[in-house]
């Protein structure tokens, strides 16, 4: 093999290392923690994953030790340290510890006020492993939108476009009246990011939402976007987004009752 040959070679594998690892992130439930002492809160999962995410809402907070237990009953700590209000942690796992059946948190909200740790996990090729477990249907089937119409009943209310590799604005505002749950976005023709998604309600209010906790949004997927519970009627949903490997994409909307 020439010098060429190699450089180029060596360009490709440079250009893929350096190009970030799409996640399909999925809330599967949260932890609340107290500002008063380190208290052990137990977590159960459903299944394998390949990637766990932490974010500290409403506090930042500090975790001794957040401890997995696996399958075959061995436990190990896989972070410890701070999680700052509203920035996500990442967990990596290595290649043969992904069947974790329990998390155990052993964390206190700072400045002695409480906060909840909300778990997401990017669950990868384990999804069959999670629709077996006999608790799928009563813990995670509604919570969890795996690219079918019919698991949260969703109903396609329109879309909107984004154009360039910079983050644009757009406003969707066919609500006429709608009063709905919850939302999902799904990239029609590419996968994209979106920076912010801000709901606007009928008493003029206004809520950011959560949007794959900041990760990608892969192409064909839906991405539930839950609304505050006292907050259902929407007037117009803006959305800050961009295609992610490609020059455009259409963003659908739908909503859930």
């Amino acid at each position: 093999m020439n010098r060429t040959r190699l450089a180029v070679l060596a360009a490709i594998l440079c250009a893929g290392a350096a190009t970030p690892a799409l996640a399909d992130w999925n809330m599967i439930g949260s932890v609340d923690v107290n500002g008063r002492d380190h208290s052990v809160r137990n977590f159960n999962l459903g299944g394998p994953v390949d990637r766990l995410q932490l974010r500290a809402e409403n506090n930042t907070v500090d975790c001794r030790a957040v401890t997995a237990t696996f399958g075959n009953g061995n436990t190990r700590r896989i972070f410890s340290g701070r999680i700052y209000e509203n920035r996500p942690a990442n967990v990596d796992l290595p290649g043969n510890s992904r069947n974790i059946t329990r998390l155990a948190f052993n964390c206190s909200a700072g400045r002695w006020n409480n906060a909840t740790i909300r778990i997401a996990a990017d669950i990868g090729s384990h999804r069959a492993e999670w629709q077996r477990n006999p608790d799928f249907g009563r813990l995670w089937a509604h919570a969890f939108n795996w690219g079918s119409n019919a698991v949260n009943n969703w109903q396609y209310v329109g879309q909107e476009s984004f154009e360039g590799r910079r983050d644009s604005e757009s406003a969707f505002t066919g609500w006429r009246g709608r009063n709905t749950t919850s939302i999902a976005l799904k990239p029609l023709d590419a996968s994209a990011r979106c920076s912010r998604v801000t709901a606007m309600f009928g008493n003029g209010r206004t809520q950011d939402l959560n949007v794959n906790n900041g990760d990608y949004l892969r192409q064909g997927q839906y991405y539930k976007l839950d609304l505050p519970g006292d907050r259902r009627n929407l007037t117009s949903l803006n959305l800050r987004c961009r295609a992610t490997d490609a020059r455009r994409v259409t963003i659908q909307i739908f909503t859930s009752k």
